[in-house]
């Protein structure tokens, strides 16, 4: 009797952010907008970016040229929906990835991404913020310390009098 050994690769979290980058059509977006003009290459731009989205919230903390490391045990036919081989994610192709999002202009392909994704899930915002930036924050602060008035009774510290 033939008995297959059974291969166990280990997804973690990942699946959860790889399935909101498909729903939100991310990948998708970025290949819409900045098509790859060579037939040789194992990867498109969007699936470079989610490779990077993926490896960046991995909890890794490492130089790009070891990317390819960390997908080394995971089940990239399931967080990519298609065969690709681990080697694919070297620093050449993400290193041309990370430059043809930057001549793209990355606040211009944010705006694309997040105007897509309120469309995908049917979101009207009442408000809009244009600055993409910069967090807003409405509301009361409790027990907030005011700061007594008057003058300071010693010198700022670094300060010769």
């Amino acid at each position: 009797m033939l008995q297959q050994k059974a291969v166990i690769k280990n997804m973690d979290h990942l699946g959860l952010i790889a399935g909101m980058i498909d729903e939100l059509k991310i990948a998708e977006t970025i290949d819409d907008e900045i098509p790859s003009s060579s037939k040789s290459k194992n990867l498109s731009y969007g699936e470079a970016t989610k490779a990077m989205i993926l490896n960046g919230l991995g909890y890794v903390n490492k130089q790009l040229y070891l990317t390819p490391l960390f997908f080394k045990d995971k089940p990239l036919k399931r967080l990519f929906g298609r065969d690709v081989d681990f080697s694919w994610f070297n620093d050449d192709a993400l290193g041309r990835t990370l430059d043809k999002l930057f001549e793209y202009g990355v606040s211009e392909l944010y705006e694309k991404i997040a105007s897509r994704a309120l469309k995908i899930l049917n979101l009207t915002p009442s408000t809009i913020h244009l600055d993409s930036t910069s967090f807003h924050l409405d509301g009361v602060k409790v027990n907030q310390i005011s700061p007594p008035l008057g003058h300071l009774n010693s010198p700022p510290l670094g300060l010769l009098i």
